[in-house]
């Protein structure tokens, strides 16, 4: 081999080096992490740890011979609204209750949720050599869909004097509990919008009445991850969360999560509880 043909070889040694790097990169972008709570579909998915709900649309010439060629991205960009709809539509409030059968009796958040999904981004658009195109677009659960969608006995709670919290603050390490951790694994928790946790003899540990409306639409009533290590890791929590394990799911008409009555006294003495769970610092980790 002389030494024009050697170079040539490296040439496209490092060509392929670099396309597989490139698409290992990539591949790594556009899959969730592992510890995320991911609602497959056929065409999307709900992503419940980080509140980003994605839908696919296509279009090809052949789906309409008297489309022309320049229109195929609208109409591949109309499925994926169509798709992303159907999504936001499945989305259970609570257990019994999902987005769709109640905005199917309000008018104007079927007009709020379509504004939504117009305002979605373009996160991928793909082509093919026969000028089909499919295009994946993105939007957030959270902020103004929750505003639509979150019950109203959900509301605005005033603002506690922290002043008045520490002077009755006490814990056994002597810090101030951050946040709730709730260990619903192997329990079959499915994540729904507006999660309640409940005691074995049935007082509310968790629900709407603890939270404040603006964190709620803000930040979700609960995020839910599938890592009790990234759980404690995560800065919702804090850094001296309380936890709690799930005993089982009880309850009409939301199911909810019970925890033990030991559990129940613990939060009660915390004090600093009305903050963190009036700010939503809760998490769900379920399978």
């Amino acid at each position: 081999m002389n030494i024009r043909q050697s170079i040539k070889c490296l040439a496209y040694g490092c060509i392929l080096v670099i396309i597989f790097f490139c698409s290992f990169c990539m591949a790594g972008q556009n899959q969730p992490k592992g510890y995320h709570c991911v609602t497959r579909f056929e065409n999307g998915t709900i992503n419940w740890s980080t509140g980003k709900i994605s839908a696919i649309g296509k279009a090809s010439p052949e789906d309409n011979r008297e489309t022309s060629h320049e229109s195929v991205p609208g109409s591949a960009r109309a499925d994926a609204n169509r798709q992303i709809i159907d999504i936001l539509k499945q989305i259970k409030i609570n257990n019994i209750l999902s987005v769709g059968e109640y905005a199917s009796k309000n008018d104007v958040i079927l007009a709020g949720m379509e504004k939504t999904v117009r305002d979605a981004i373009i996160s991928k658009q793909y082509y093919t050599s026969a000028l089909s195109v499919e295009i994946t677009i993105e939007i957030s659960m959270l902020g103004g869909f929750l505003q639509l969608v979150l019950p109203e006995e959900i509301r605005q709670i005033p603002k506690i004097n922290p002043d008045v919290l520490k002077k009755n603050i006490k814990t056994t390490e002597g810090k101030f509990y951050t946040g709730l951790i709730i260990d619903a694994r192997g329990l079959g928790v499915e994540p729904v919008l507006n999660p309640l946790v409940i005691s074995e003899q049935g007082h509310n540990v968790y629900s709407s009445v603890f939270i404040s409306r603006e964190f709620a639409v803000q930040n979700g009533v609960s995020k839910y991850l599938c890592s009790m290590d990234q759980a404690l890791k995560d800065k919702r929590v804090g850094n001296n969360p309380m936890v709690f394990k799930g005993l089982r799911k009880e309850g009409k008409p939301n199911t909810a999560i019970v925890i033990s009555m030991s559990d129940y006294h613990l939060l009660e003495k915390a004090t600093e509880r009305h903050t963190f769970l009036k700010e939503c610092r809760v998490i769900i980790v379920q399978d």
